[in-house]
C-alpha cells in the first residue's frame, strides 16, 4: 500500500467563479511544489476541461480523475467522481442542458474559459451559465450519477450551498459514498447526522487554495476502483489546513 497526496475538489478557467490564472501551466506549477499527484478536476456544472487536462498531465506523475461539481434546484452542490473521461463528458453534456440560466455577462460573473488539447485557450464558453442551478433535484441528480461507475458526495456540506446549510437534514432516501468536511469539529456534527464516510477537499478556486494536498489516501495503486475502497475502509486521511 502506498500513500497517495491528495486533493479532489478543484475549479479551473471554466468555472466562472474560479480565477483566471486557474490554467493548466500554473496547475503543473502549483502541483509538482505542493507534492499533489491525485487529484480530481471538478468544475462547476460542466467537464469540458478534463480532456485538456488529463492530456496535458498525460506525461507526469499526475493522476488526474474525472469530476463535476453540480449545483441542484435545491442550490446544493454535489460533486461527482467517475471511473471513464467519456462517461463524464456524457454527463457533463447532461449537466450543461438542464442549467436553468443561459445567457449571463462574463464581464460580472466571470469568464469560463475553454482549453485545447495542450491546455492553452481554446474559446469563452458563452452559454450557459455555469454558476446556475440545474433543473435537477438532489435524488434525481444521484440515481442519474448512478447510472455509471461513480464516486458521489455533497460538497462542504455546512457551508454555503452545503447540503445541511440549504436542507438542515440529510436527506433519508439518498446514498451517498462519502460527505465533503473541512475539520474536525464537521467530522463530528457529520457523525452525529448519521455519516461515516469522508472526503477532505481544498474546493480549489484560486492558486493559494491549490498550495496543499488536503488529504492522503492510503491504496495500492491510484485507480478508481482503489480510491472508492480506501472511501470506504476509512483510509483517507485530512490534512487540516481550515
Amino acid at each position: 500500500m502506498a500513500l497517495f497526496n491528495c486533493s479532489f475538489h478543484n475549479h479551473t478557467v471554466l468555472s466562472p467563479c474560479a480565477d483566471i490564472s486557474m490554467s493548466s501551466d500554473l496547475y503543473k506549477e502549483l502541483l509538482l511544489k505542493s507534492n499533489i499527484n491525485w487529484l480530481a478536476i471538478t468544475d462547476h456544472n460542466s467537464t469540458r476541461n478534463i480532456r485538456p487536462f488529463i492530456n496535458y498531465f498525460s506525461n507526469t506523475d499526475i493522476k488526474i480523475v474525472p469530476g463535476i461539481e453540480v449545483q441542484t434546484i435545491e442550490e446544493v452542490h454535489v460533486i461527482i467522481l467517475f471511473n471513464k473521461l467519456d462517461e463524464a463528458e456524457k454527463f457533463g453534456k447532461f449537466i450543461e442542458s438542464s442549467l436553468i440560466i443561459n445567457k449571463y455577462d462574463p464581464e460580472k460573473f466571470g469568464y469560463q474559459i475553454c482549453l485545447n488539447g495542450e491546455g492553452d485557450f481554446e474559446y469563452i464558453l458563452e452559454n450557459p451559465y455555469l454558476g446556475s442551478s440545474s433543473k435537477y433535484s438532489i435524488n434525481k441528480l444521484v440515481m442519474e450519477a448512478k447510472k455509471y461507475e461513480t464516486i458521489v458526495f455533497p460538497a462542504h456540506i455546512f457551508r454555503a450551498f452545503g447540503l445541511i446549510t440549504q436542507l438542515g437534514l440529510p436527506p433519508k432516501d439518498i446514498e451517498f459514498d462519502a460527505v465533503e468536511v473541512k475539520n474536525e469539529k464537521e467530522i463530528e456534527f457529520a457523525k452525529d447526522l448519521g455519516f461515516s464516510n469522508f472526503i477532505f477537499g481544498n474546493d480549489a478556486h484560486t492558486p493559494d487554495e491549490l498550495n496543499h494536498f488536503s488529504c492522503q489516501v492510503r491504496a495500492k495503486n491510484r485507480s478508481f476502483i482503489a480510491l472508492k475502497e480506501a472511501i470506504y475502509n476509512k483510509k483517507v486521511y485530512p490534512i487540516w489546513q481550515h
